[in-house]
């Protein structure tokens, strides 16, 4: 077993995954999440595959995967061009086939899904540019259509006895300008009313912020099982385990200025703070390991 199969392996088991487990996290088939354990990457579906899964499989344990790919490069295919020997075309035909009829087809869905998702976000945006250029020409023409009846309607013999109306007609008291302090009141959140906001997006860190809030309460529920991480702003762990569907860990992190969450499967975990569910910035579904930054910024002034 390669080193860093071994190294993979011991970080797996230490977080009390299985095989299955792992799958449903990272949903890389099974045979390959062996393979990689037993460093034998030559059934993968090409170099750029191997180190993707290497990566996530790193990530979903808790261990970093960009500098396990820097580290153990002398041993993980690499994805680069190489040169190869000029050959006949006969032989070259000959090996394409060969090589062409050995292959399973399951290896070349990869590519076949890539080119398929490439094509439909093609169409996308085709269908798109479309439908906004459809509405720009309705708004010109619904634009000319209300100049028309504007000026037509100027010119209408019903305005004289309009005005001899309004003339008559006793003049209305203005009311009065309290309705914009209203308005303006309204937008201000309530007082003792949380605000979360998120700051932005790095890779595959989020960053929120909490705002007029006196306590900060963390409540985790699993949906189904689920590598989380707590740490405070000191780097100190508050909770590290995996949490299985149904169980719902909580924290009152109130003295926390920022806390560090690492989660291993997304779609599988509700996150609360103070009661309100906080959404994933990061579509789930597409982002299985995700990283949040929570600022605890209390009752102080919100970040602009």
């Amino acid at each position: 077993m390669a080193e860093l199969g071994q190294r993979l392996k011991e970080a797996r088991e230490a977080k009390g995954f299985s095989i299955d487990q792992l799958y449903e996290i990272t949903k890389i088939q099974k045979r390959y999440l062996v393979t990689i354990e037993e460093g034998d990457y030559s059934i993968l579906p090409g170099a750029f595959y191997a180190r993707a899964f290497i990566k996530q499989y790193a990530d979903a344990v808790g261990l970093n995967g960009e500098e396990l790919l820097v580290e153990y490069q002398s041993t993980i295919p690499q994805s680069e061009n190489h040169e190869v020997p000029i050959v006949s075309t006969g032989q070259k035909t000959q090996e394409t086939m060969q090589k062409a009829s050995s292959l399973p087809i399951a290896d070349h869905m990869p590519k076949i899904l890539i080119a398929l998702l490439v094509i439909a976000f093609g169409v996308a945006i085709w269908f798109v540019v479309q439908m906004l250029a459809g509405k720009d020409d309705g708004q010109v023409k619904d634009s000319k259509s209300e100049q028309i009846e504007v000026q037509k309607a100027k010119n209408s013999p019903l305005d004289a006895k309009k005005d001899e109306v309004k003339a008559e007609e006793p003049k209305k008291e203005e009311p009065k300008k309290e309705e914009p302090k209203k308005e303006e009141q309204a937008q201000q959140p309530p007082a003792g009313e949380n605000e979360i906001k998120v700051l932005g997006t790095s890779g595959k860190v989020s960053t929120f912020e909490i705002h007029n809030n006196k306590t900060l309460e963390l409540e985790i529920t699993a949906k189904g099982a689920s590598y989380v991480g707590v740490k405070d702003d000191a780097g100190s762990d508050i909770f590290n385990g995996t949490l299985q569907e149904g169980q719902t860990e909580k924290r009152d992190l109130s003295t926390v200025k920022e806390v560090h969450l690492n989660i291993g499967s997304a779609p599988n975990v509700d996150i609360k703070l103070n009661g309100q569910a906080v959404t994933f910035p990061l579509d789930p579904e597409k982002e299985y390991h995700q990283r949040l930054v929570i600022k605890n910024q209390g009752m102080g002034q919100p970040a602009q």
